[in-house]
């Protein structure tokens, strides 16, 4: 489900095959970012195509950059769509992220 390629040093990961990050595909896409973050990488996920975000992916969200946190990797979001956008700000979540607009701001 994640599509992950190397650019600058950082791990650049797509959700493919979706445009949900919801309760359905939640387990999924946690074990594969843990599996990604385990070793101190630096993870920057885009978000281009995710439409929509439940709770649950939220959740997932903030699981990863725990695990960042916790191997010294650091754990990025970009190019996320407006509506996704709103809720993070909404719950405060763009302070905590570090987010960019697209792959190529990314330093």
């Amino acid at each position: 489900m994640l599509e992950v390629k190397e650019q600058n040093g950082h791990l650049i990961a797509s959700l493919a095959d979706t445009d949900r990050l919801n309760a359905a595909v939640a387990s999924e896409i946690k074990s594969e970012l843990t599996d990604q973050l385990s070793g101190n990488a630096n993870l920057v996920v885009n978000l281009s195509n995710i439409k929509f975000i439940d709770s649950t992916g939220i959740g997932v969200l903030i699981s990863a950059l725990k695990t960042a946190r916790q191997h010294n990797g650091s754990f990025k979001l970009c190019a996320i769509q407006k509506d996704v956008m709103s809720l993070l700000s909404l719950m405060k979540l763009d302070k905590v992220f570090d987010i960019y607009d697209n792959e190529s701001e990314i330093k």
